[in-house]
């Protein structure tokens, strides 16, 4: 018999005492049933249904880690982690003239060599523990069928709260739970920063 595509959902929830407090066709919401702060995990396992081609999504959001503005506007990133691309033009360019003027990378918490990530964290909410689960993660499932490790899309602080995203992975407790502990441990770094 094989097993329901969701199960590896209901395993780390029995594990972790979470509730399903919404559940679709494609698509679930896990809340803590009890929690200090509160958060919510949406998965969603990219079944095409009128979209183009989604592809499978975990979203771990705590709105109560919203990001404040101040009274002049926006106060700037308190955390940004994200894969690197066109938006990261400037911020390569940048790291490579703090190179030549003999700065450590930007990236790593320690001053090493930088992981696969851009980060913004100016208040130093990554350590090298932190950073370390950024960038490794449990074997999952990917869309192809291949089986390797699920990754980071990005970790934000924004008008929504603190937001941890992966994709295109699915089936894998272990990258579920990996996530949702990784989300509340820097969700209690970033309690302590207000």
């Amino acid at each position: 018999m094989v097993a329901p595509a969701n199960d590896f959902v209901h395993e780390v929830a029995a594990a972790r005492d979470l509730v399903v407090t919404a559940a679709g066709a494609h698509a679930l919401r896990l809340e803590p049933r009890a929690a200090a702060l509160p958060w919510y995990c949406d998965l969603d396992d990219g079944t095409p249904t009128g979209e183009a081609d989604p592809a499978s999504s975990v979203r771990w959001v705590c709105p109560a880690l919203r990001a404040r503005r101040s009274g002049a506007g926006s106060t700037g990133p308190l955390l940004d982690v994200s894969r690197p691309g066109p938006h990261s033009d400037l911020g390569r360019w940048a790291a490579r003239v703090g190179r030549l003027l003999g700065r450590p990378q930007r990236g790593a918490p320690d001053g090493g060599t930088p992981g696969r990530f851009v980060v913004t964290d100016p208040h130093g909410v990554l350590d090298t523990d932190l950073h370390r689960r950024v960038e490794h993660w449990p074997l999952a499932r990917h869309g192809d069928g291949t089986m390797r490790p699920a990754e980071l899309w990005s970790v934000r602080v924004t008008g929504e709260g603190l937001v941890v995203t992966s994709v295109s992975w699915w089936g894998s407790a272990a990258a579920l739970d990996h996530q949702i502990a990784l989300a509340v441990d820097i969700a209690g770094r970033l309690v302590t920063l207000r």
